[in-house]
């Protein structure tokens, strides 16, 4: 107790005099998640929550709102009272590949949201159903080319970033998969479980239980070298594919106009969170490198990521229709 003290005070000195003060929070902090209980938002959403409820003694509930790959969530929290009792866990779906995707965007990436820190990145993985006869990415390219179109593959909704490494995938190898967009990428999973579509592209912290259970078969994950919790699975790059590589991150963030010592208060209780031992084995179990960087340079990295991706989308031709 006593080194937990120790490490924890040169961090409460990072806490502005409102906060100091018990000016925030001073009531339960609503934590958005854009995804269905189960996906990765959810997940890293009460990873975080649970920690910061225990450093500040305040309530952080989660609470689901997904819908239209995220937007519904983000567009609620971006129309919320900027008042620090309203954050978002978001990700680069609906805040840098949508900007160029989605015609009438109900915000501005842009303008609308104030970034506190990414919390964790990740890639994606390659999943398909366990009684497949495919063992490899090899096997699988080779079954879509004889039989192009016939073999589906499922994603969180229409732009994600599951569907992008997916279109990747398919200009690279120069096959013919169908897209087939779910509201969530956990009606997916259950679609592939049943056999009901072939595989999908999904969150590795989604697919992580059902990997280890044996219940579905992981051929390939999006980052660039192998992932410490599953170094048992291929990267595409090394598979063949070098352009397929693909990092989906995960931030908190609030409305914009949340007042700056709120900013920097949340900032220092995230960080205090992602520097603990058990929020950094918990996200590694599942495949997450915990973020922490601070608010201006998470700002900037997210405006880089809406160049980027905008320049993704027009590459590929990926449409929301």
């Amino acid at each position: 107790m006593r080194r937990r003290s120790l490490l924890a005070a040169p961090l409460a000195t990072l806490a502005t005099p409102a906060f100091a003060q018990g000016a925030w929070p001073s009531r339960p902090v609503r934590i958005i998640s854009s995804s269905p209980p189960a996906g990765a938002s959810d997940i890293l959403s009460r990873t975080i929550a649970a920690a910061l409820q225990e450093q500040t003694g305040q309530s952080f509930p989660v609470e689901n709102r997904p819908g239209a790959g995220g937007v519904i969530g983000s567009d609620f929290v971006a129309k919320s009272a900027p008042d620090g009792y309203t954050w978002l866990t978001t990700n680069v779906g609906p805040q840098a590949i949508f900007r160029e995707l989605v015609r009438n965007m109900p915000y501005d990436t842009r303008n609308d949201f104030r970034h506190v820190t990414i919390i964790g990145t990740l890639p994606v993985v390659l999943i398909i159903n366990k009684d497949l006869p495919f063992r490899t990415l090899a096997d699988y390219v080779a079954a879509a080319k004889a039989r192009p179109g016939a073999i589906n593959f499922g994603s969180g909704g229409n732009g994600t970033l599951h569907h992008l490494t997916a279109e990747l995938l398919k200009s690279a190898a120069g096959i013919d998969i169908t897209h087939v967009p779910y509201r969530g990428a956990q009606a997916a999973t259950a679609d592939v479980l049943g056999g009901r579509i072939e595989g999908m592209i999904d969150s590795l912290p989604s697919a992580a239980v059902h990997i280890r259970s044996g219940n579905v078969r992981a051929l390939a994950v999006s980052s660039a070298n192998r992932n410490s919790a599953f170094p048992e699975i291929p990267t595409f790059a090394e598979s063949g594919y070098p352009s397929v590589v693909t990092t989906n991150w995960f931030s908190i963030a609030g409305p914009a106009r949340v007042p700056e010592e709120i900013i920097q208060a949340m900032y220092a209780q995230l960080k205090r969170a992602l520097d603990s031992a058990p929020v950094r084995e918990r996200l590694a179990s599942i495949g997450v490198d915990p973020g922490g960087d601070t608010p201006e340079v998470t700002q900037r990295y997210i405006h880089g990521e809406i160049d980027r991706w905008g320049e993704v989308v027009r590459r590929t031709g990926v449409t929301m229709d």
